[in-house]
């Protein structure tokens, strides 16, 4: 890969931040109760657009048509939060790569 999720990390770390400005509960908040406070939020980011996407798969499930433009939405959603999630993790692209690689048992 090229660094295009190390920019997309960054960009996210940038643009979607835990602070008070943000999240009133963060006012006076330790560093350690902001990282906590950080990954239940994305928590409920990845529960909410999974849900979306288990809602359409649902209504496909008892013979509707579903909706593929409600899971395009999604999927930059889940990919914002699964990112952002990584940047307070502190992974990098590499760190990724190399992990999906292990679970597949392969180089991409």
């Amino acid at each position: 890969m090229n660094g295009e999720l190390d920019k997309l990390i960054s960009y996210l770390t940038e643009h979607f931040v835990f602070d008070e400005t943000h999240y009133p509960e963060l006012k006076g908040a330790s560093e350690a109760y902001r990282f906590e406070y950080a990954v239940r939020h994305l928590a409920l980011h990845l529960a909410k657009f999974g849900g979306k996407v288990a809602a359409v798969s649902e209504d496909k499930d008892h013979g509707g048509e579903g909706d593929n433009e409600k899971l395009k939405e999604s999927v930059p959603r889940l990919l914002i939060s699964a990112l952002r999630l990584a940047g307070l993790l502190n992974m990098t692209e590499a760190d990724l790569v190399e992990a999906i690689e292990k679970k597949y048992k392969a180089k991409l």
